[in-house]
């Protein structure tokens, strides 16, 4: 049964706010250290505490912010969003393929549970795919962009939330994510027919959660409306 991208948002919510609302990240990040609710703990030596909730961080961000210092502290399980959270058998991606499929989608398995071909729209490059694997999931605001930029202050269950909110996930070619990276509008932007609504939407993305976007991020998204013929 296909869902409308709100209704899988209602989903998500409804599903993994109670089973994450305490849990304890199995993984250390890069700093030897993880988050656990509203605290930081270390596990190896040299291992640094994080700013996040230091009394200066009340206030938005500065010019002078580092942000670099603070991706030793991302930690991928605090943002998990391939997993099937409805136990229907679908990852958040295979959720996604289905909903943004031009045509039917035909699965690997009679249960349903993997596509394997059906037509998507690349809309970062203007390409059509028609075999599944050839695209993957995207977040518009990569989740280490998030992290750096506010979302390490986040509660365990609005990570979640935004790693798996479908307004935030775009089905990409493999290559052109890798070329995106983990950059902000500044460093990369989309064909020339999708920049207005890439950038429209890293704003009302960051707007919905509170992100302070980077100074020439911010930039980059104004130079680019300018040019965008009014919605």
């Amino acid at each position: 049964m296909k869902r409308t991208p709100s209704e899988l948002f209602v989903y998500v919510l409804l599903l993994i706010l109670p089973s994450f609302a305490f849990g304890h990240a199995g993984n250390i990040d890069r700093n030897g250290g993880h988050y656990y609710g509203r605290s930081y703990h270390c596990h190896l030596g040299g291992c640094e505490m994080p700013d996040t909730f230091d009394i200066g961080r009340t206030n938005r961000d500065s010019l002078l912010t580092d942000y670099r210092r603070r991706e030793k502290f991302f930690n991928t399980d605090d943002w998990s969003f391939e997993e099937d959270f409805d136990e229907d058998c679908q990852s958040t991606r295979q959720e996604m393929l289905v909903l943004t499929s031009r045509t039917e989608v035909r699965f690997t398995n009679p249960r349903n549970c993997v596509a394997r071909t059906g037509e998507w729209l690349d809309e970062y490059t203007g390409k059509i795919f028609k075999v599944a694997v050839q695209v993957d999931l995207d977040h518009v605001i990569p989740l280490l962009y998030a992290h750096t930029h506010g979302g390490d202050r986040w509660s365990a269950q609005v990570k979640l939330q935004f790693a798996n909110d479908p307004m935030n996930l775009m089905l990409v070619e493999k290559r052109e994510i890798r070329r995106k990276s983990e950059r902000g509008p500044e460093g990369y932007l989309p064909r020339d027919e999708f920049q207005c609504e890439y950038v429209r939407l890293w704003e009302a993305i960051a707007d919905r959660y509170d992100l302070q976007l980077g100074t020439r991020d911010r930039n980059q998204i104004e130079r680019t409306l300018r040019d965008c013929a009014p919605e």
